[in-house]
């Protein structure tokens, strides 16, 4: 019980964080839920944030990479890919559920968004979902 409180807390402290129109979404045998925000901080600086939740304890849950597109002209293009490998925050390990924010640098007056790999997986098996965030304009 006091896991489930503790979950449902974190997931209410990032959507606090990151006020901003947010995607939600239900999974599969090993990803109960997660949900990506992405908002303009000022600064050139862009916040990504996501929560999933498993449905039990997992050896690896979070985010697998973070692709960000920005927007040109009319059409969405690539900007760049975050890893886990390269940004070993996006993932952690023996845990039923993970909650992050990544900081990145745009450029003022460019729409941004980004497409979440989420990833959770025990020793029965594992599973990945890609979700779009919504947008958001660097300033």
């Amino acid at each position: 019980m006091k896991r489930k409180i503790f979950t449902i807390f974190a997931l209410s402290i990032i959507l606090i964080l990151c006020i901003s129109v947010f995607t939600y979404a239900e999974a599969s045998n090993y990803l109960q839920s997660y949900v990506s925000t992405i908002k303009a901080e000022g600064n050139d600086k862009i916040l990504i944030g996501f929560s999933v939740i498993g449905t039990g304890y997992m050896t690896s849950i979070g985010v697998k990479e973070i692709e960000v597109q920005k927007k040109v002209g009319s059409s969405w293009e690539y900007d760049r890919t975050l890893k886990s490998s390269s940004y070993p925050s996006l993932l952690t390990s023996n845990s039923d559920f993970h909650t992050e924010q990544i900081r990145i640098t745009g450029v003022a007056g460019t729409q941004y968004r980004a497409i979440l790999t989420f990833y959770a997986g025990n020793s029965t098996g594992s599973d990945s979902k890609n979700q779009t965030s919504s947008t958001a304009t660097c300033y």
